[in-house]
């Protein structure tokens, strides 16, 4: 508390504040806030308590934090400290008030009264923060009262109620059993946490509200009445067995319980609520009424005179007193019949308003009636087990889920009938209600055995306890009937039933004399006969036959069946194989029993013997194969991660060389900024491509991966596709100083032409020739030599001079694939088999054999490779799965700081017949579709392989003659595109989508025959876009070309970034003339644009 000093020198107002905060058990502080430090003019003793145990240097900091932040002279909520909440405000110009949220009373710790019982805070409404509180406490103190009865009245505060109300709830809801608090004339509910489950799915909508809501006015008006039936009594009102309908896991459950009201009285001495202290009875309740009527049965059926009689009363009864009933069906069974149909009459039934379905049972329920005859025991019917004419609908409790069925049996067992009861809807199928049927059951067969008994036995079963011991007896004499019937011939049975077993059946001796071994246990072992029961003559013979590594195991094993009292069951291996394997060991697996007299001593034991060679080594396959596919993912994981660095680098530099570009400034010289941005425009182009083939080696390698990736054979010279590799690296091999040679290899079969896919082989080689310039790059001696040759005979490892990797294993031969299907379309070819032979060596820095062996895998490189030379480690995976794909091996032999020769070979064909002439679709787009399925037959029908011929013939349309209309919704595509094909002088249009297009041709020379007309030579069509995608736009123009609404034909050729074959196949059979995928040169679409074109110059 501040000094008498200070208080004195505060206005008169705040004087006046100090009074009232002295004696408020809110925790409260004033200070001046003027000074940098803030001064604590006042703190009252609650705060002092409150904040007793922080340390003052964090008491400190706190307060001049909050007097630092924002505040006004509105109330304003501070930060959280000590685990309670803060107000602050602002008093004038000069001073913050700061006080607490909740009351605080002191613990009494530090007073002289600490151990009195009087010092304990309980309060817990009051003082939430210094009051031990239960988990229902806190969700009370939490629950959101604002929209409750009692929130409207009171607040939504508990702070804020009456206290004559916080002290019922103080008192009560520490209480273990049920109770539940009524609050005023409208009964509002407030109830602990064991009252909760009364209220079931009702809760928490419950709390807080009126009676009258929850349970309905009736209910309301009944408690009312007991109230003021207390209050004339002068004594608490006991209510008993009140039957509440709550819904319990989704059931409408019947529940019973039972209670008594205290009265609750305000200050003034009026009625202000009541306490209903309440306990559920419902298993009391349900297990009286079975009681009851259990007497009731007892009673009435001793009193039929014949079975008719009998059925009828049993009938009635379960109608009229067992509540656990929601209906009962009585069958009565036709001996005579034939017909399933015929076998079960219905003689009566209680509680159903029709029968007439159940006057010709249903197979269903046929089915349901002879289980039960054979089980001759209460079968349950539940959910899904219950047939669909069980499931009736009751008109005050619902629809019928659980039905319990047995039979009727007379003296001699035989069927009588059967007894089908559906359970209350209300009620829960368990397993005491199970047991309450099977006790219905055997009392009704008492009764069947009493009335169908002799009249001279019916007073001594009615007067003594025999009738039990009659129907065990008459079970057990037809059971002992029918295994006296079966005991002639069962050790006939048994004996071929163990000789034809296909395990090992065994019965030893407890001292391991064997008594009996089937011929099975006998193979298992791999041993004969005579030979075994010879051993065991000296000992276990079976010692023999154990797998030196399981010997002492087995040994440990058998002393333990020895020593046992229960079931065994181990596993071990024995010398003899298999007959698919005879070297290798087999698996087996004992289950023994062994037996023993009444004083412990193993008499025998005996088992069987089952083969496991087959489930153990899949158990190993399938543990070597989860580890493989672990390391599969691992392998994924690092490849996703190479990828991402390959394309961020590129990317980065593409991204920085473009700022450079538009921050070149305009004073520099024109000859410097030039140079400059020449330069940074290659380099992008070197990292565009870069980014091309990483894409295009990761789709080579899904189509790879699915067995998509089609060959298409062309008229082809080795030397042509060698020279072309070279050439592609022309400027790369000159910059780095590397001398490249080309040589043939000496052989005998000197071909010029062959069949072969070019672009593959051609892939092959810059894969390797890329490999090569990586490593050669930097070595002293930078040499690289490209050597081919041809031969008839698949060429070995030694005329390669390398050591060929294992052929993967693969669905090539299966005539399904697209491989087999090209192969078919080309057996008819009469050229010889010729295989090329290719090898690229390197003077580079080698590779040690470790690292060779991890190359031509998928997702791997040799460690040093990727950190030092990047790359996506898929393409030399690629390389080896196309040379296999073409029926050839690849290899390599490194020397590590000597350098690297990788060779492969490749199957093709002597090239005898003449070229195919072919339609003017482009290679790219028709070779890949050729042998592709698709949605209709035929339509590629006229598209033929074009062929490379040497000379290439000049195109009659120049592009700079053409006018062109582009349709691109991508602006930036566009306008590169647009930019580039003017400066080669096309006349361009554009639209932004399929209907834009169609649009702009109804002004075309096509669709309009006036003066102003706009020629059109060619649309370049991109597939997606919005409005209309480039698919549904070709369709729609050959719609109108065969209607003739367009005069001739248009020429359109597909810009597309859908690379995959199906893809491009879905294009050329909608329509287009051919497809170039993205991304492209521009110079590389010009000789599609003139091809295209002239094809349908001639058309009218």
């Amino acid at each position: 508390m501040a000094s008498e000093g200070l208080l004195e020198e505060l206005p008169l107002e705040l004087k006046l504040l100090v009074q009232l905060a002295i004696d408020d058990n809110r925790p409260t502080c004033i200070l001046d806030s003027t000074q940098s430090q803030p001064t604590c003019l006042f703190q009252n003793v609650a705060f002092q308590h409150a904040l007793a145990h922080i340390p003052s240097d964090a008491l400190n900091q706190w307060l001049s934090t909050e007097t630092s932040s924002t505040c006004s002279a509105k109330a304003t909520p501070a930060g959280d400290f000590a685990d309670k909440e803060w107000i602050k405000k602002k008093l004038g110009t000069s001073y913050v008030v700061i006080y607490c949220k909740h009351d605080f009373v002191s613990s009494g710790h530090e007073s002289e009264e600490n151990g009195r019982l009087d010092s304990l805070v309980h309060d817990w409404i009051k003082f939430p923060d210094q009051v031990s509180t239960s988990s229902w406490m806190r969700y009370l103190l939490g629950y959101d009262w604002i929209e409750t009865a009692i929130g409207a009245v009171h607040g939504s505060q508990m702070q804020q109620w009456p206290m004559s109300l916080r002290q019922a709830i103080l008192t009560y809801m520490h209480c273990p059993l049920p109770v539940l608090i009524y609050y005023g004339n409208d009964l509002i509910q407030i109830y602990n946490e064991p009252g909760k489950a009364m209220f079931g799915s009702k809760h928490p909508s419950a709390l807080g509200n009126k009676q009258a809501d929850t349970w309905g006015q009736t209910l309301a008006g009944q408690t009312s009445e007991w109230i003021k039936s207390g209050w004339q009594q002068g004594q608490a009102v006991r209510i008993r067995e009140m039957m509440f309908l709550l819904d319990r896991d989704g059931l409408i459950e019947e529940t019973y319980f039972e209670g008594f009201f205290l009265p609750l009285t305000g200050t003034d001495g009026h009625w202000i609520g009541a306490v209903n202290y309440f306990n559920e009875i419902t298993p009391q309740v349900i297990r009286k009424n079975r009681e009851d009527f259990t007497h009731k049965l007892l009673q009435k059926l001793p009193q039929a005179e014949c079975l008719s009689e009998l059925w009828l009363q049993f009938l009635t009864i379960l109608d009229e007193e067992a509540d656990d009933v929601a209906y009962t069906l009585l069958f009565t069974t036709n001996k005579k019949a034939i017909a399933p149909q015929t076998k079960y009459y219905l003689f009566g039934s209680s509680g159903l308003p029709s029968t007439e379905i159940f006057s010709s049972p249903s197979a269903e329920l046929i089915r349901v009636l002879d289980d039960a005859e054979q089980q001759g025991t209460v079968v349950a019917l539940k959910d899904e087990n219950l047939p669909t004419d069980l499931q009736a609908t009751m008109a005050d409790s619902g629809i019928v889920s659980s039905a319990f069925v047995f039979t009727m049996l007379d003296p001699k067992g035989s069927t009588l009938g059967s007894v089908i009861v559906g359970v209350n809807p209300r009620r829960r199928a368990d397993e005491g209600m199970e047991n309450f049927f099977y006790s219905l059951s055997e009392t009704l067969l008492r009764t069947v055995v009493i009335l169908e008994s002799p009249l001279e036995q019916r007073k001594l079963l009615e007067t003594n306890d025999t009738l039990g011991y009659r129907i065990k007896l008459e079970k057990l004499s037809r059971e002992l009937s029918m295994a006296t019937l079966q005991n002639e011939k069962s050790q006939e049975t048994f004996s071929r039933m163990a000789e034809d077993a296909p395990i090992g059946m065994f019965l030893y001796k407890g001292d391991g004399t064997p008594l009996y071994l089937n011929d099975e246990f006998l193979k298992l072992l791999g041993e004969k006969r005579d030979e075994y029961f010879e051993k065991a003559k000296t000992g276990y013979a079976w010692r023999d036959c154990i797998h030196p590594d399981d010997e002492e195991f087995s040994k440990e094993a058998w002393r333990s069946v020895a020593e046992s009292h229960s079931v065994l069951n181990f596993q071990f291996r024995v010398k003899a194989g298999t007959k698919s394997s005879p070297t290798r060991a087999r698996w087996l697996e004992v289950v023994c029993f062994p037996q023993r007299d009444a004083n412990g001593v193993l008499v025998t034991f005996q088992g069987y013997l089952t083969d496991v060679t087959s489930k153990k080594l899949t158990e190993a396959l399938t543990t070597e194969r989860m580890n493989a596919a672990i390391e599969t993912k691992r392998q994924a994981q690092n490849f996703i991660d190479m990828i991402s660095h390959e394309m961020r680098n590129p990317l980065s530099s593409i991204i920085q060389l473009t700022e450079s570009i538009l921050s070149t400034s305009l004073d520099a010289t024109p000859a410097a900024s030039h140079e400059n941005v020449i330069d940074a425009a290659n380099t992008i182009n070197i990292c565009a491509f870069h980014m091309l083939q990483i894409i295009n080696e990761v789709l080579d390698f899904s189509k790879l991966d699915s067995n998509l990736l089609v060959l298409a054979p062309e008229r082809t010279r080795p030397r042509e596709v060698v020279e072309k590799a070279l050439k592609m690296f022309e400027t790369e091999l000159k910059s780095a100083d590397i001398v490249t040679k080309v040589e043939q290899m000496s052989s005998d079969c000197a071909v010029a032409d062959v069949m072969c896919d070019p672009s593959r082989l051609l892939q092959v080689i810059i894969n390797l020739i890329t490999n090569a310039l990586k490593f050669t790059r930097s070595a002293e001696t930078r040499r690289i030599t490209l050597s081919y040759g041809n031969f008839f005979a698949p060429p070995s490892a030694l005329d390669c001079g390398v050591e060929f990797v294992k052929p993967r294993k693969k669905d090539h031969d299966d005539p399904e694939t697209a491989t087999a299907m090209l192969a078919a379309l080309d057996s008819d070819d009469s050229g010889d088999d010729v295989y090329l032979l290719f090898s690229v060596e390197d003077t580079g820095c080698g590779l040690t054999p470790e690292e060779s062996q991890l190359l031509f895998q998928r997702f791997s490189q040799a460690p040093k490779t990727y950190k030092q030379y990047g790359g996506s480690g898929l393409g030399l995976f690629i390389s080896r799965e196309l040379v296999e794909l073409q029926k050839g091996k690849i290899g390599l032999h490194s020397e590590a700081g000597v350098g690297s020769r990788f060779a492969f070979y490749i199957k093709a064909k002597r090239a005898v017949r003449a070229s195919r002439s072919g339609s003017v679709a482009s290679v790219g787009s028709t070779v890949s579709v050729k042998n592709l399925p698709h949605a209709m037959g035929g339509a590629f029908d006229e598209v033929k392989v074009l062929e490379k011929v040497d000379t290439v013939p000049q195109p009659k349309t120049l592009v700079h003659d053409m006018h062109v209309l582009i349709v691109e919704d991508n602006e930036i595509n566009c306008k590169v595109m647009s930019k580039q094909l003017r400066k080669l002088g096309c006349e361009v249009n554009v639209a932004g989508n399929g209907l834009e297009a169609l649009n702009f041709l109804s002004t075309t020379t096509h669709l309009s025959s006036t003066s102003d007309a706009t020629p059109l030579n060619l649309i370049l069509l991109d597939i997606e876009m919005p409005v209309m995608d480039g698919l549904t736009c070709i369709r729609r123009i050959r719609a109108l070309e065969q209607s003739g609404e367009i005069s001739g034909h248009i020429p359109v050729i597909a810009i597309t970034a859908n690379a995959r074959n199906e893809q491009i196949a879905t294009a050329i059979e909608a329509g287009m003339d051919s497809v170039v995928t993205k991304p492209f040169k521009i110079k590389d679409l010009v000789p599609q644009m003139e091809a295209v074109v002239d094809t349908w110059s001639g058309a009218g």
